[in-house]
C-alpha cells in the first residue's frame, strides 16, 4: 500500500490517530451584514461613530464655538441619534436654548438690555442738547460781535458829523440850533451858512432859531433835514418855494424874488429849548 505524506511531515497513515480535530468553517447567513464576526453594543457603536464625527468636524466647530457633546445611557433606542453638536447653545433632548452663550457673544436678559437702550438714548439726548447749547452760544458772540461792528460803525459816523473841523457860531444862535449846523456842514460841506439877522417879515432869524444854507442845489440838504426832523428839534423846512411842517411839502405864494422865494437856499426854523441828536444825520451823508 503506498503511504501517503502528511502535510505535518508524516505518514497519513501513522499519524491518523494524533490528528488535531478538522475546524469546520462558519458559514454567514442569506442577508446577514458582512464586516465582522463580533457585535458591538449600541453604546460603543455611538462612541466610535462621534469620535469620527468629531474628528471630521472638529476645524469647522473650531469657528462657531465649543461644541456640546452628550451620549445617552446604554441601551438607548437609536444610539446614532443620541450624537448632537451644538455650537449654538442648543440642548440634546429637545433644542431649548442652552443655558451656556455661545463664545463671543454677550447675552443680554430682558431688564438689562433696556437698561442699556435707555442709556444710549439718554447719551444721544446730551449729545444734541451739547450741541444746542453749543450753537445757541456761536449765534450769541456772532450777535455780540456784530452790536459791537454796529456800534463802532455808529461811532464812526457820529464823529464824521462832529469832529470835522467847523464850530461857526452862526451869528449868536442858540447852541442847539450852532451844534445842527456844525454838524451838518461836515455833511454837506462847502456851503455858506446864515444864522441870526434882521428879516422883514415874521421870522426865528433874530431869535436865533433859524439856520439857511446857501445853495441852488437843496433837496438832499432838504430830504435829509426833514427825515430826521424830530432827532435835530426842527419845527419846519422851507426849500424852492415850499414848505414842509412834517406833513409833506405844500406850495408857497409868489413872493417876488429868488431869495425871497428860497429857491437859492434852504431854510431850516428850529424849535425853542431842544436837545438835537445829531448822530442820525450819519444817514445824510
Amino acid at each position: 500500500m503506498t503511504r501517503q505524506r502528511s502535510p505535518w511531515g508524516r505518514d497519513a497513515s501513522a499519524s491518523t490517530a494524533r490528528r488535531e480535530p478538522r475546524t469546520v468553517p462558519f458559514v454567514m447567513p442569506e442577508g446577514a451584514p458582512r464586516g465582522g464576526s463580533r457585535h458591538r453594543s449600541p453604546g460603543r457603536s455611538a462612541v466610535r461613530h462621534g469620535a469620527v464625527a468629531a474628528g471630521l468636524t472638529g476645524s469647522a466647530l473650531a469657528l462657531v464655538g465649543p461644541a456640546v457633546i452628550a451620549l445617552p445611557d446604554q441601551g438607548a433606542p437609536d444610539a446614532t441619534a443620541a450624537l448632537a453638536l451644538s455650537a449654538q447653545g442648543a440642548t440634546l433632548d429637545d433644542g431649548a436654548p442652552s443655558s451656556t452663550p455661545s463664545a463671543g457673544v454677550t447675552p443680554v436678559s430682558g431688564t438689562g438690555g433696556g437698561a442699556v437702550a435707555a442709556d444710549l438714548i439718554k447719551a444721544t439726548e446730551r449729545d444734541r442738547a451739547a450741541d444746542a447749547a453749543t450753537a445757541r452760544e456761536a449765534e450769541a458772540q456772532a450777535a455780540a460781535q456784530q452790536r459791537d461792528q454796529q456800534a463802532a460803525a455808529e461811532e464812526q459816523g457820529t464823529a464824521s458829523v462832529t469832529n470835522c473841523g467847523a464850530s461857526g457860531s452862526y451869528g449868536g444862535v442858540a447852541d442847539s440850533v450852532q451844534e445842527v449846523g456844525n454838524a451838518m456842514e461836515c455833511v454837506f460841506p462847502g456851503h455858506d451858512v446864515l444864522g441870526v439877522g434882521s428879516r422883514g417879515n415874521a421870522s426865528d432869524h433874530p431869535d436865533g432859531y433859524a439856520l439857511d444854507f446857501m445853495t441852488t442845489d437843496g433837496d438832499a440838504i432838504a430830504d435829509c433835514v426833514i427825515g430826521n426832523r424830530g432827532d435835530l428839534g426842527v419845527s419846519y423846512v422851507i426849500w424852492n418855494q415850499r414848505i414842509n411842517t412834517g406833513s409833506g411839502w405844500e406850495k408857497m405864494e409868489d413872493r417876488g424874488g429868488t431869495t425871497a422865494n428860497h429857491e437859492d437856499h434852504v431854510h431850516i426854523s428850529f424849535e425853542h429849548g431842544g436837545s438835537p441828536d445829531v448822530s442820525a444825520l450819519r444817514s445824510c451823508g
